[in-house]
């Protein structure tokens, strides 16, 4: 399978269901082929749009007040991929997206068959970050309009193609049994399953964490220090939402810490100028600790992705 589509949306709130832009770039036979995006009216209801959103990606109320709604952008969204399979970049967002936006439009899902570049980047590189900037950077990829829809889809498709040629693979298929990943679905019968790496054993819930989350969330398991004041929601909610989610809260950087979220750069880029907790997790990632650094619009991605 050497053709796919690469698929980004971007939300008017913290709702999964309130996407208001997507787009799409796909891929035949190992080249970019075409492109597609479109902003979207979310659907009744969930069509708030939150300061920090709009922050983020720029898009108002005013910008889609004539978009196309959900039921008629997944009808395109089905036209465009024709049957290939989807890349996201941070597949547990874009994909938990189409689920509830089909729900809150009371439609079924679709059948889809997805993977994540983002997955995909973790076994190919080792990064301080594996938000889209610093994957694109790692790939050798001039990428300077992160969160317009368009191009994230494009940045992550050439993400894909760049770990496939570093893996020497000619397929998605070979890329990502090579690295023991495998594919995610959803189909019209409520059913859904993520693409995960599948080399470590199951993740194991946290002392005083929910024991009842979900443990393919993107966050279970994690020991998550936070830095700087988060825009979206104050500390204390955000320590029982990862609660929530069967992460570990803590305030410090530790050995025993897997992410770092850096709230004082809502946009973090390669080159940024790093917090004094994000240079201790530089020093940990470079004495060899599995770590990461989020900038708050992925932790955002991530918490419920």
């Amino acid at each position: 399978m050497s053709s796919w589509v690469a698929i980004d949306f971007e939300t008017a709130n913290e709702h999964r269901g309130s996407p208001c832009a997507v787009g799409m770039t796909k891929v035949v036979d190992g080249r970019v082929a075409d492109t597609w995006g479109t902003l979207i009216q979310p659907p009744t209801g969930l069509s708030r749009f939150s300061p920090f959103n709009v922050s983020v990606h720029g898009i108002t109320p005013a910008d889609v007040a004539s978009a196309p709604g959900w039921r008629a952008v997944l009808a395109d969204i089905i036209v465009f991929a024709d049957g290939l399979p989807l890349v996201a970049h941070n597949a547990g967002f874009d994909m938990s997206v189409v689920r509830a936006a089909s729900e809150a439009e009371g439609m079924p899902w679709p059948e889809l068959r997805y993977t994540c570049s983002q997955v995909v980047a973790r076994r190919t590189w080792k990064l301080l970050s594996y938000s889209l900037p610093y994957c694109a950077d790692a790939a050798g990829i001039a990428f300077a309009d992160h969160h317009d829809a368009g191009a994230d889809a494009t940045a992550a498709a050439q993400v894909m193609l760049s770990a496939m040629q570093s893996a020497g693979s000619t397929s998605l298929d070979g890329l990502l049994r090579g690295h023991q990943i495998h594919w995610g679905w959803m189909t019209s019968a409520g059913e859904w399953s993520g693409s995960h790496y599948r080399g470590h054993g199951a993740r194991k819930p946290l002392p005083g964490a929910n024991p009842d989350a979900d443990p393919d969330g993107a966050l279970y398991g994690a020991t998550v220090c936070l830095t700087g004041k988060l825009t979206s929601m104050t500390r204390d909610e955000a320590f029982h939402k990862l609660a929530e989610v069967g992460a570990q809260p803590t305030g410090n950087v530790t050995k025993k810490t897997d992410i770092l979220v850096s709230a004082s750069q809502t946009r973090l880029k390669p080159g940024d100028t790093l917090s004094g907790k994000a240079k201790k997790a530089q020093a940990l990632l470079e004495a060899s600790q599995d770590i990461e650094v989020l900038d708050e619009d992925e932790f955002l991605r991530r918490l419920h992705g």
